[in-house]
This record gives C-alpha cells, sequence and structure tokens, in this order.
C-alpha cells in the first residue's frame, strides 16, 4: 500500500500492558505509537521506520493496525536512541 501526496501509512503500536514487575494493567497511561510504514511523494518530514505520535482522532483505518494519516497530523518523531 503506497499513500498519495502528503499522506504516511502507519501501524499502531499499542502502549504497554505489563509492568517491569508483571503485574497486568487493564488500561495503559502511555498513549500508543505508530511506526511509519510507508511514506507519500510529498512526504519530508518523517522516513520509514521512524517511531512516531501521532493525532490519532486524526487517521483512518485502513487493514489490521495499519492508519492512514496527514503528515501535518504527526506530533513528534520519537528518538532512536
Amino acid at each position: 500500500m503506497k499513500p498519495t501526496k502528503d499522506n504516511v501509512l502507519v501501524e499502531r503500536i499499542p502502549g504497554p500492558t505489563l509492568t517491569h514487575t508483571g503485574i497486568i494493567l487493564k488500561s495503559t497511561l502511555e498513549p500508543d505509537r505508530g511506526k511509519v510504514k510507508s511514506i507519500g511523494p510529498d512526504v519530508t518530514e518523517v522516513s520509514v521506520g521512524d517511531e512516531v505520535f501521532l493525532d490519532w482522532n486524526m487517521a483512518v483505518k485502513v487493514e489490521n493496525e495499519d492508519y492512514i494519516v496527514s503528515v501535518e497530523n504527526v506530533v513528534f518523531i520519537f528518538d532512536k536512541d
């Protein structure tokens, strides 16, 4: 799947559901991340493989955990440290 214009294809990465001590969390306070799978030809701000935080309300689910979103709705890119 290849996004058009300034769109980005992102795979949702759910937040943690288990603490470091093994406690299962019913819900998580940490927001979901996304991993960029593909970018449109007009996108220069992010690259394939970047982990990003985005405005999930603006994302459109296309299949499974894959979403299309305009690059302007990417809030920030996580450091690769």
